[in-house]
């Protein structure tokens, strides 16, 4: 077991932290509230099953408007017509997923459970620009929430079967006797094991052992397909055997590397790159001994000293998902209208539920670059209020700014920018970056009009500190 985290550590700025790199960060007063409870009981409460969220009905998991029948009467014209109304409804169904998904990350009780939801997202990177449903991607979303903490091998038997998965990496076109090998060499390359830990041979024999598996898309269904599976032996990791997926997936298991793997990236996700083979050495204990359920390996993690020393505090950058719903929660703030985000997350360079490749989003100083920096700096004007760019996306009117200044605050420009940096930033500021801030507001005559408000606000949001969490 990982050494835990002594008791004099637990401050504010640790509860901050967790909050931070556990969810998707917090107001002071629930900052507060966390450190007040003390870390174990902060972190149990973590896990807590939040209540469930709102219902999201999607036009594209309806059931087939037009019968097959019509369709095949139709002249070209009307069917490239129908082709244009189900893609359209599927656009608008993937606006919707993602408004809802960014609204539950800013939601308190369920923003831990997103943010794992969102590692998952990114371990098992599939993208609605192949799969090409909605309602196909809404489902996997719902499996990787399920399994959030839960059993990460039953996960990964449950993803070998997701019908979004299945047309990703092309089970759908595996059968007997022509295999297709995407999924077999991702299962273990970037899944469960990572390079160099199985052979050529191992990919070829695991890639029959997955032959049969389909999916009817427009129902979301999986389909198997006994005729097609190739049910003779195999020779998989040194096993001879009538191996099925399944099994393949037990034997990987098996193996060392694996749990070394998968606590690997969840200590990369939720703490810092390159962490040290001891570290991980004992998360991958706890995994097994806890046979591969994730939620031990979490709470370790989140208690143990390493988790709250310097090189984990404020270091990593923020992707563009955690910038949007720590900023709308830091400011008790409505996420943008879900039109206005679809044109957000791809200016910031992370779209939810397409990823750019297999591999998923590289992160952290990936996320920065001069045209990413400047749509950064332009969303949190945009929620500020600074400028015309909230207008042109919907978002005036949206910040409450009774929550953020007292009447103090808007008399003293010392307490304003003090109060900024306390609720925005993870990472302290010098001395002369404060003085600068302090100087600016002092501009303005007090009490400070709301137009000044919003000024200092959104340069606190341009520090290159606000980037961090």
């Amino acid at each position: 077991m990982l050494p835990p985290a002594d008791a004099a550590s637990w401050t504010r700025d640790a509860a901050a932290h967790l909050l931070g790199r556990a969810g998707f960060g917090a107001t002071p007063l629930e900052v507060e509230s966390t450190w007040k409870l003390g870390r174990a009981r902060a972190i149990a409460a973590l896990f807590v099953p939040p209540p469930p969220g709102p219902e999201l009905q999607l036009a594209s998991a309806e059931p087939e408007a037009t019968p097959r029948a019509d369709v095949l009467t139709m002249t070209p014209q009307e069917r490239e017509t129908l082709k244009r109304q189900i893609q359209q409804q599927n656009r608008l169904d993937l606006e919707k997923i993602r408004g809802w998904w960014i609204g539950q990350m800013v939601n308190p009780p369920s923003a831990v459970l997103e943010k794992a939801t969102l590692f998952w997202h990114g371990h098992f990177a599939t993208s609605v620009q192949k799969v090409k449903s909605a309602a196909v991607m809404w489902q996997q979303n719902q499996l990787l929430r399920k399994f959030a903490f839960g059993n990460f091998r039953d996960l990964v038997k449950a993803i070998s079967c997701d019908p979004a998965m299945v047309v990703w990496l092309d089970l759908q076109q595996s059968r007997n006797g022509a295999p297709n090998e995407n999924f077999a060499r991702e299962l273990m390359e970037l899944f469960t094991l990572g390079i160099g830990h199985y052979s050529e041979d191992d990919i070829k024999n695991s890639a029959r052992a997955f032959t049969g598996y389909r999916t009817r898309l427009r129902q979301a269904k999986f389909d198997y397909i006994e005729q097609q599976h190739d049910d003779s032996d195999k020779v998989f990791m040194g096993k001879k055997g009538r191996f099925s997926g399944d099994d393949i997936i037990d034997i990987i298991f098996e193996q060392p590397a694996c749990a070394e793997f998968i606590c690997t990236k969840l200590w990369t996700f939720y703490a810092y790159e390159e962490p040290e083979p001891v570290l991980i050495g004992s998360l991958a204990h706890t995994l097994r001994q806890a046979n591969y359920e994730i939620r031990p390996v979490l709470m370790e993690m989140f208690g143990s000293k390493a988790f709250y020393r310097d090189k984990a505090m404020a270091t990593q950058i923020k992707s563009p998902v955690q910038l949007i719903a720590q900023t709308c929660r830091t400011l008790e703030c409505n996420p943008p209208p879900s039109f206005a985000l679809q044109f957000i997350m791809r200016s910031l360079g992370q779209m939810l539920l397409a990823p750019p490749n297999v591999k998923g989003w590289d992160g952290n100083r990936s996320w920065i670059n001069t045209a990413t920096l400047a749509s950064r700096i332009q969303f949190t004007d945009s929620l500020a209020g600074v400028g015309t760019v909230e207008k042109q996306r919907g978002f005036a009117g949206n910040l409450p700014l009774e929550k953020l200044v007292t009447d103090e605050m808007l008399n003293d420009c010392v307490k304003l920018i003090d109060g900024f940096t306390f609720r925005l930033l993870d990472a302290p500021i010098d001395q002369s970056t404060r003085a600068d801030l302090i100087a600016d507001a002092e501009k303005y005559s007090k009490p400070l009009s709301r137009t000044a408000v919003k000024e200092a606000l959104a340069k606190v949001m341009r520090l290159p500190e606000f980037q961090l969490v």
